[in-house]
């Protein structure tokens, strides 16, 4: 059976109530912010600064119950500024920004803010989003001002260059920007976050050489994402040229990385032997086919990199010249796109042993050459022994029965090491299923969503409970499966450890049977999650 939800502690269920509380008092509209000066006061007396971050903490995380959050954020704002909250969340800024100019946010280690188009006041969404209009984000600049041992920004539809240029002089503890869906930040914005404002030679004295001091307080900086922002080539060859330290480096997917390399060292390969300058870079995710040369400039210069994204060509030929180049890394984690098989596979004979995560995807536009078969899928096995995570998309292509299994006989290998398994855009067999997961007695994490997931049904699925290999599953995604409730009572009954699965919806279980589990669920105190809105959106194909 499932497990149960553990009984909430004492503490946690007065730091509950009193959130509760709170949460009330923010949402009743007959009280002023003034109204909550003695509430604040008593927690201030009564309490220690640790156990208000608490309560600030656990009002934010249960704020998700409100039906118009924007009723709780005033004054939620107000009350956690002087909590000593480490995290705050500033959502839609029509309400918020003219509250926020007394605030100070010297507790704060997390901003997260949001803007929401569909509910900002236009005359201050047009404000906001005008960098050359800023006069009523004033009281937004003075709050960010005071953020002084902030660690983490976090911000969608929200921010501008003037913002990170506030940062670049006041957050000394920063490590991690994640600016989404803001495009009043570009260049100019981003220089600033680094440190320095390029003139016409800066690029040539990059590439003499010249270390090019930079005056910004954030030395810190270990993780940067401008996804679809206008920051383009420039931002992300400053941040990596005057922060060091940078870790993981994400730009809008237009920005090809190879252009940020040859811009920083120049375009002749003949030269990049010379290349001494080494980057911290961990992380490289890039989805535009690379130059040969290029890639190995970058391989030459970020001899950290652990974590890489590749766009292959579909040539045998071409695909192993350029994953040779990745041969002096120490890879755990690999995702190619549209790879030669055989070029992989020659590549995993070699490294495959030290991955513990590896995704092989074709996208809408693969080769129609590729394939991936039973024969691919074994020789994966073979050389990926310490593997924990595996992740196959074929955009609707099935594992090519090319041998039958019989035919392997005792040779036959499995996945063992596996805790995290995803198949999408595939057709499998019942067969393929079991070499995917019934030795995988580690396995934590199932996502099936593939097109003919119909042959799932109860048979199979007692065949895969009866290896054992699923005892130990956390969570199960099943797109449309042919489990009726007979098969998943088994399931329950034979994963104890199962916190979140389905969607039932999908399944062959009727709306009554739904109900009735959903109410059985609560009368057992079980902790299982059948439904989730996270679980639902991995389902959109």
């Amino acid at each position: 059976m499932p497990p149960f939800k553990q009984v909430v502690s004492l503490q946690t269920s007065t730091l509950r109530r009193v959130a509760y509380l709170i949460r009330r008092l923010c949402c009743d509209h007959s009280l002023l912010t003034s109204d909550l000066i003695p509430v604040i006061d008593h927690l201030q007396t009564f309490l220690p600064p640790q156990i208000q971050a608490s309560v600030c903490h656990t009002l934010l995380h249960e704020s998700h119950k409100i039906v118009f959050p924007e009723l709780l954020n005033q004054k939620y704002i107000y009350i956690c500024t002087q909590l000593h909250a480490e995290f705050i969340w500033i959502n839609d800024s029509r309400s918020i920004v003219p509250m926020l100019e007394k605030m100070d946010g010297q507790s704060v280690r997390t901003l997260k803010m949001t803007g929401s188009h569909g509910q900002l006041d236009l005359d201050l969404e047009y404000s906001t989003y005008d960098f050359q209009q800023f006069m009523k984000l004033e009281p937004l600049y003075r709050f960010l001002r005071t953020l002084t041992n902030l660690t983490t920004l976090k911000c969608s539809q929200m921010c501008n260059n003037f913002m990170l240029q506030l940062l670049s002089r006041t957050c000394p503890h920063l490590e991690e920007v994640n600016i989404e869906m803001c495009t009043d930040v570009d260049d100019e914005g981003v220089f600033y976050l680094g440190g320095h404002f390029p003139s016409h030679d800066t690029y040539s004295q990059i590439r003499r050489g010249v270390r090019i001091p930079s005056k910004s307080v954030c030395t810190k900086l270990r993780k940067v994402n401008l996804e679809y922002t206008l920051a383009c080539t420039a931002s992300a060859v400053m941040l990596l040229h005057l922060c060091r330290n940078i870790e993981e480096l994400m730009v809008t997917p237009d920005v090809n990385i190879g252009d940020v390399f040859t811009t920083l060292h120049g375009t002749n390969p003949e030269k990049y032997e010379e290349v001494t300058t080494q980057y911290s870079l961990r992380i490289l995710h890039t989805y535009m086919e690379l130059d040969e040369n290029v890639l190995s400039l970058i391989v030459k210069t970020c001899p950290r990199l652990h974590d890489v994204t590749l766009r292959c060509n579909g040539v045998e030929r071409k695909d192993r010249n350029f994953l040779a180049t990745l041969l002096s890394l120490n890879l755990k984690t690999l995702n190619v796109m549209n790879c030669s098989m055989p070029a992989l596979l020659w590549y995993l004979d070699q490294c495959g042993s030290n991955l513990r995560s590896l995704t092989i995807q074709h996208l809408t536009m693969a080769p129609l050459s590729l394939t991936f078969t039973r024969t691919h899928l074994q020789n994966v096995i073979r050389t990926c022994p310490n593997l924990q995570s595996f992740t196959l998309k074929l955009n609707n292509s099935p594992i090519q029965p090319d041998v039958p299994y019989s035919a392997i006989g005792s040779r036959l290998l499995y996945f063992k090491s596996l805790s995290h398994l995803t198949l999408e855009g595939t057709t499998i067999t019942s067969e393929d299923l079991s070499v995917l997961v019934s030795k995988c007695e580690s396995l934590r994490e199932l996502h099936i969503l593939i097109h003919n997931l119909d042959m799932l049904e109860d048979q199979v699925l007692y065949d895969l409970l009866a290896t054992g290999a699923m005892h130990n599953l956390w969570t199960l995604f099943l797109h449309r499966p042919m489990l009726t409730l007979a098969g998943l009572k088994r399931l329950l009954v034979e994963c104890p450890h199962l916190h979140t699965i389905g969607p039932l919806s999908s399944w062959a279980i009727s709306k009554k049977d739904r109900e009735e589990l959903s109410k059985e669920i609560r009368m057992k105190n079980w902790d299982l999650n059948v439904e989730s809105p996270e679980m639902m959106h991995m389902f959109i194909l």
